[in-house]
């Protein structure tokens, strides 16, 4: 059942997403005419702003000669430019560090303005293989178990402490890239995509901490799940690109 509402969320966000992408592009043609073959895409992620764990976020698409491009993604954020009011109380202070690194393959030919036609990339629809990153640092405020021995300790410290959680991940992911209409240049790319895969998320650690049985936090939000996992995992997303 998790798969299936997976698959269902992801086709009900991709196919408004194609409609309005098809309103607002110009043919897939980059001009004026650049004096070399496009190597390097520049691209900012708007959605990355607004996630729960929100970070600035910047990346690169590289091409190479036929259809295949690589493509890194960096992202950080901090808590004073989080948007949810619940994530700027929940902590005394949390940090957001976020890498992405992609592989993919345009197709060249597709359907699309009612008749077949090519596509060079970086334009057109394309399938990508993505791999993820991400930690999550707080301040929190728990009891850590002191002197441990067999799960059983001499005593507990209360007070707030740096912890962390990390997730890795992999995406399969359809996507689609236009020019943009920009009168005089449409060297301006608007790229999204979807995709599934899976996640493995890390237990909760302390850092500078040598001591594992400790008291787990009560809060993290999303991150409740005490022993952490491997799960299914949904991506969908819009970036903003400029041809060099």
């Amino acid at each position: 059942m998790k798969h299936r509402f997976l698959i269902v969320f992801v086709w009900l966000f991709w196919l408004p997403l194609n409609a309005l992408a098809q309103s607002l592009m110009l043919p897939d043609t980059l001009t004026p005419v650049m004096n070399h073959p496009p190597r390097w895409v520049v691209k900012f992620a708007p959605l990355a702003l607004f996630d729960l764990d929100n970070t600035v976020q910047f990346g690169a698409e590289r091409l190479f000669g036929g259809r295949h491009t690589v493509q890194a993604e960096f992202g950080y954020g901090w808590k004073a430019i989080n948007l949810h009011p619940e994530r700027r109380s929940d902590f005394e202070n949390f940090e957001v560090w976020r890498g992405r690194a992609e592989w993919r393959r345009y197709s060249g030919r597709y359907r699309g303005y009612r008749r077949p036609h090519f596509a060079t990339p970086p334009i057109g629809r394309y399938f990508a293989i993505e791999t993820f990153f991400k930690q999550r640092t707080v301040l929190e405020t728990t009891a850590v178990g002191r002197e441990c021995v067999n799960g059983t300790c001499a005593y507990f410290e209360r007070g707030t402490f740096p912890m962390y959680r990390t997730v890795w991940g992999v995406h399969c992911k359809f996507g689609r890239q236009y020019v943009l209409t920009m009168p005089g240049d449409n060297r301006l790319l608007l790229d999204f995509f979807v995709g599934l895969g899976f996640r493995n998320v890390s237990p909760y650690h302390f850092l500078n901490s040598t001591n594992d049985n400790v008291i787990t936090p009560n809060t993290f939000g999303t991150w409740n799940t005490r022993q952490g996992g491997l799960f299914p995992s949904a991506t969908l997303g819009i970036k903003l690109g400029y041809v060099l």
